[in-house]
C-alpha cells in the first residue's frame, strides 16, 4: 500500500526542487524543464496544455496548492459516505450550502481565546472556523458548497495513509 502521507511530503518536496527560481510558483520554463527531467519531451502546445491543467486560476504560474490539487486522488467509497454525512449534518436547513447559522450551535466559540480576551467577535471566529472548509479552491464568501466541502477534504486525505 502506498503510504499517501509520504507521498504529499513527496510531492511537496518535489516542487520546491522544480521552483528554481526560488518564487513559490512554477512557471512555464521551470514546468517544460520538470517534465523533460522526467523524460516527458512534448511540443509547446502540448506543454501549454498540461500547465493550463495545473494553472486553475490562470495566472500563468502553479503555485503548490495548485500542483497538488491536481494530482490528488478522489475520496475513497467509505471517506466520500463520512464527508456526505459530515456536510448533511453540518447543513441544517438543507440548503446545500454550509453557512455560520448552520454551524453556530455545533461550534460553541464563547470560550474562543479571541473572543475571551476581546480581539474578535464570535461572529468572526465563526467565519473563520467556516472558512476552514472551503479548502484552497474555495472563495471565502462565508458558505460552504458541497464541492468546497468535499475539495477540502480530498485536499486533506491526501495526508492520512489509511482509513484504520
Amino acid at each position: 500500500m502506498v503510504n499517501k502521507a509520504g507521498s504529499s511530503f513527496k510531492l511537496a518536496n518535489t516542487f520546491k526542487i522544480m521552483d528554481t527560481n526560488r518564487s513559490t510558483t512554477l512557471d512555464m520554463k521551470e514546468f517544460e524543464s520538470c517534465l523533460n527531467k522526467i523524460g516527458f519531451f512534448m511540443s509547446k502546445v502540448e506543454t501549454q496544455a498540461i500547465f493550463k491543467v495545473f494553472d486553475k486560476n490562470g495566472d500563468k504560474v502553479i503555485d503548490m496548492n495548485e500542483f497538488l490539487n491536481a494530482l490528488k486522488d478522489p475520496l475513497n467509497k467509505r471517506r466520500l459516505a463520512m464527508v456526505n454525512k459530515c456536510f448533511k449534518l453540518m447543513d441544517k436547513d438543507n440548503s446545500g450550502v454550509i453557512t455560520k447559522s448552520d454551524i453556530a450551535d455545533l461550534y460553541t466559540t464563547n470560550w474562543h481565546p479571541d473572543v475571551v480576551s476581546g480581539k474578535k467577535t464570535v461572529e468572526q471566529i465563526l467565519e473563520e472556523f467556516l472558512s476552514n472548509f472551503e479548502g484552497t479552491s474555495g472563495n471565502r464568501d462565508g458558505q460552504v458548497t458541497w464541492n468546497e466541502f468535499l475539495g477540502y477534504y480530498e485536499e486533506l486525505s491526501m495526508g492520512i495513509p489509511s482509513d484504520d
